[in-house]
C-alpha cells in the first residue's frame, strides 16, 4: 500500500487524485494533506482519509481550525508535512510554495507527482540534480509533460530529436491585434477544453503557461532549449509528441480529462484499469496542427528567452507575470499590456548565472517588486 502526501488537497488536481484514491482504497493511504485557506474542505477531507498530520499555510486560517490530527501551520512548516514518510509526493500546490516542501522530500528520497509548474520553472536545473543524486523518479501530471515522459520510453535519450509540447486553439487565437488589445475576462474564460484556476487560464491566454512548460520540459527531459517545439492542436487529443531521429513520432492520445494523468502517477510504473473518461471511438477525429502566432503572443518568446538567459531569469518572468496578471484580473491594465511589463521587468533585472535555491526565491520576490513599480511609473 502506497503512502501518499498531497500537497494542495483541496484544489482541483488534490481533490481528483482523492477521487482516484476513494476508489482503490487497498492500494494507497493518505498520511498528509495541506491546504492554503480552504479549511472547511480539508475538515471534511480529514473526517474520511485520516491523515497522520496535516498543514495549512494561511495562518490565520490555520489558527481557527481544531483537530486531535498533527497540525503544520504556515508555509515554512509546509516542508514538514512533506517530509513525513512517504511513498509518494503530490505537489499540486499552486505558486512557489510547492519549491522548498518538494526539494526536502527529493532529499528524502521520495517520489513526487509534479503539478506544481514553479518547482521547475523557478529551479529546475537545482531540483533535477538533486532528484539524480537521491536517486528519485519525478512524474509529472501535468497533460503535455505526462505525455511525454510516457512516449520517451519509446527510445533513448540519445535518440530524441525533437519534442513537441501541443497548446490548444481558442477564439483568443482568432483574434486581430485590435480585439486583443480589447480582451476581457469573458473572452478568456470561455475555453474549450480544460477548466483551470483563473491565473493559469490567463496564462494559457497569453500563452505564458505555454512558456512555463518549455522551461519545465528543458529539465524534466534533459534536452536542449532548441529541441522543444510549440505546435497548436486545436482538437487537443494530442496531448505532446516526441521525433525520434528515425523519423517516428511517438504520442499520447486522449480526451482532455486530467485525472488520467493523475491516476498513471499514483499507480506509476503499473497501469491501473480506466476509472476516468477516454475516447474509444475514433472513426470522424481529426487531427491538425499548426504553427504558433509567436508574433502575436509575445510571452512564448519571453519564455525561450528566460530559458536561453538563464540563472535567476526563469524566477523573474514568473514573478513579474504573477504581478502583471493580477493587475490585468483587476482590471488595471489591458492584456496586451502583460508582455510589456514582465518584458521591462526582466530588462531593468541584472542576471545571476548559476544561483543558489535562496537566490532564486529571493529574484522570484524582487521581479514582484520591480513589476509592480513598472506598473506605478
Amino acid at each position: 500500500m502506497k503512502r501518499i502526501i498531497i500537497l494542495g488537497s483541496t484544489g482541483s488536481i488534490g481533490t481528483q487524485t482523492l477521487d482516484i484514491v476513494r476508489q482503490h482504497p487497498d492500494k494507497f493511504k493518505i498520511i498528509g494533506l495541506s491546504t492554503n485557506s480552504n479549511i472547511e474542505k480539508l475538515r471534511e477531507q480529514v473526517a474520511e482519509f485520516k491523515p497522520e498530520a496535516i498543514c495549512i499555510t494561511d495562518e490565520e486560517k490555520a489558527e481557527l481550525f481544531k483537530t486531535d490530527v498533527t497540525l503544520y501551520k504556515g508555509e515554512d512548516e509546509l516542508k514538514k508535512l512533506a517530509t513525513l514518510d512517504s511513498d509518494l509526493l503530490i505537489n499540486s500546490v499552486v505558486g512557489s510554495a510547492g519549491l522548498i516542501p518538494t526539494l526536502e522530500a527529493i532529499k528524502k528520497g521520495t517520489m513526487i507527482g509534479l503539478a506544481n509548474k514553479e518547482t521547475l520553472v523557478l529551479a529546475g536545473e537545482i531540483v533535477m540534480r538533486e532528484a539524480k543524486k537521491h536517486n528519485v523518479t519525478i512524474i509529472p501530471i501535468d497533460s503535455e509533460h505526462s505525455a511525454l515522459f510516457q512516449s520517451l520510453k519509446s527510445g533513448g535519450k540519445t535518440e530524441i530529436r525533437n519534442i513537441y509540447l501541443t497548446m490548444g486553439k481558442g477564439k483568443i487565437a482568432e483574434m486581430s491585434d485590435e480585439q486583443l488589445r480589447n480582451v476581457t475576462m469573458n473572452d478568456i474564460f470561455s475555453r474549450p477544453a480544460w477548466n483551470m484556476g483563473n491565473k493559469i487560464t490567463i496564462d494559457s491566454a497569453t500563452c505564458m503557461n505555454k512558456a512555463f512548460e518549455v522551461i519545465e520540459a528543458r529539465w524534466l527531459f534533459a534536452v536542449a532549449p532548441e529541441q522543444i517545439k510549440v505546435i497548436v492542436h486545436p482538437e487537443y487529443i494530442c496531448h505532446s509528441l516526441v521525433e525520434f531521429c528515425d523519423g517516428s513520432m511517438i504520442t499520447e492520445l486522449g480526451t482532455p480529462d486530467m485525472r488520467r494523468y493523475t491516476q498513471y502517477a499514483l499507480f506509476y510504473p503499473q497501469r491501473a484499469m480506466a476509472t476516468v473518461s477516454s475516447f474509444t471511438d475514433l472513426y470522424g477525429k481529426t487531427l491538425r496542427f499548426e504553427k504558433p502566432a509567436f508574433e502575436k503572443f509575445l510571452c512564448l518568446s519571453l519564455g525561450h528567452m528566460a530559458l536561453e538567459m538563464g540563472g535567476i531569469m526563469p524566477a523573474v518572468l514568473h514573478g513579474a507575470d504573477h504581478v502583471a496578471v493580477k493587475a490585468f484580473m483587476e482590471n488595471k491594465i489591458g492584456f496586451m499590456d502583460i508582455p510589456k511589463i514582465i518584458a521591462q521587468a526582466m530588462s531593468e533585472t541584472k542576471n545571476i548565472l548559476n544561483p543558489d535555491i535562496h537566490q532564486i526565491v529571493e529574484a522570484e520576490k524582487t521581479a514582484q517588486k520591480t513589476a509592480t513599480e513598472v506598473l506605478t511609473s
